[in-house]
């Protein structure tokens, strides 16, 4: 912008400069009532500087990543990212990013010190993900200094390598673990259809679901009984110690075809939610959608202004159940049915890798799952498998026979 500028006006000092056209036309700015021109000088100095900086706190060539990472997450984090995001970033930051870059300037710092940061990471043990979640956390602020504040011209993190990092063959089991029939078949024995985890482990067995997204389906408006469709429209979230309605992770929101099995599954479900809101009457629990996605329940001769809306997992009263509840299913199946590679992801992952194996295009099976690329589908639910193996050289036989 222009110069500084002072003048004497009658017996006062005034400050001025030209700020950015608006409609083309000249915006000077000034302020004038100061004694001596120094007084005009030393004023107009920092309200120019503020101007230039766009109100900006700190001097970019100065602050130190610490502040920076604070400045980040008040200003973008805060306002961008959702309840739970917010809280994996802040320990992050706390736990990890500030002891390890905090000390430094944000200007000075290079690929060099991340990388050596990550290589100590894998000495100290942690997972590959672990290395790769905080990472992303780092990048994603300093990718915000890039554009659009341009305090630094470029992210150090884009020329950071993660290394391998071996998997034991206990955490490959568990990770890779697939709920083949028999398996689920013990599984729903134990926990059968009057069971409050019956609904949550077929809607991950049939429809893939993350844990969240299963348990924020609402049976009155998400599924379409005429066509077999479910949408996926939210995931219960845990925000604060209240539950609420959120968007699916990367905003997933998809519809996705369901079988007769499973849609008879939902309208049994229904039809006995129906019976015990008459067994129950005013003792049953309601359940609604507030504007701002709450979950709210009260009982039924309360009247609420709200959405009323039908959780797919509920007590035979009403109340709500939530994915915390699963752990106790998980510890049944790991400890009663002496399965310990079973975890609520894993009916997901065999979704996905059912359709994999029996011919599904890898777009279908993307967006089916709300994936965030293919990329992902590619390298998790392994277009490789054993089966797929044998298929392949069955083929290789065929053609060349």
């Amino acid at each position: 912008m222009g110069q500084l500028r002072t003048r004497k006006r009658g017996s006062t000092w005034e400050w001025s400069f030209e700020g950015a056209k608006i409609n083309g036309k000249r915006n000077p700015i000034s302020h004038g009532g100061y004694r001596t021109k120094a007084e005009a000088i030393t004023a107009g100095t920092q309200a120019k500087a503020e101007y230039d900086s766009a109100g900006r706190r700190f001097t970019p060539s100065d602050i130190s990543v610490s502040d920076y990472l604070d400045y980040w997450y008040d200003n973008y984090v805060k306002t961008n990212l959702s309840y739970n995001t917010q809280k994996d970033y802040e320990k992050k930051i706390r736990v990890h990013l500030k002891p390890a870059f905090g000390k430094y300037r944000l200007a000075s710092l290079e690929t060099d010190v991340i990388q050596k940061w990550i290589d100590g990471m894998k000495r100290q043990g942690y997972s590959r993900s672990m290395v790769k979640n905080t990472l992303s956390c780092l990048s994603g602020a300093l990718g915000y200094a890039v554009y659009p504040c341009k305090y630094i011209k470029y992210n150090p993190c884009d020329y950071a390598r993660i290394p391998k990092i071996v998997m034991s063959d206990e955490a490959k089991a568990h990770t890779e673990y697939i709920c083949v029939k028999e398996d689920f078949a013990a599984i729903i024995e134990r926990f059968g259809p009057d069971s409050n985890f019956y609904i949550p482990l077929m809607t991950g067995y049939h429809c893939g679901t993350r844990l969240g997204e299963a348990y924020g389906i609402d049976l009155l408006h998400d599924v379409d009984f005429e066509h077999l469709l479910i949408g996926i429209q939210h995931q219960l979230a845990n925000e604060g110690g209240k539950w609420y309605y959120r968007p699916p992770k990367y905003d997933s929101i998809r519809t996705i075809k369901i079988l007769p099995e499973y849609e008879k599954i939902l309208k049994t479900e229904i039809h006995n939610r129906k019976k015990n809101m008459l067994r129950y009457g005013q003792y049953f629990t309601k359940t609604y959608q507030m504007d701002d996605g709450l979950i709210f329940q009260a009982p039924a001769n309360v009247k609420i202004v709200g959405k009323e809306i039908m959780p797919i997992s509920a007590k035979e009263n009403g109340e709500l159940l939530t994915p915390y509840s699963f752990k106790y299913c998980s510890k049944v199946i790991h400890e009663e049915l002496g399965n310990p590679l079973f975890h609520s992801h894993c009916l997901r992952h065999t979704h996905g890798t059912l359709l994999a194996e029996n011919g599904a295009q890898p777009k279908t099976v993307m967006e089916r799952l709300g994936h965030k690329d293919i990329k992902t589908t590619m390298d998790r639910y392994v277009f490789n498998t054993e089966k797929m193996q044998n298929d392949a050289i069955v083929i290789l036989a065929d053609a060349i026979s």
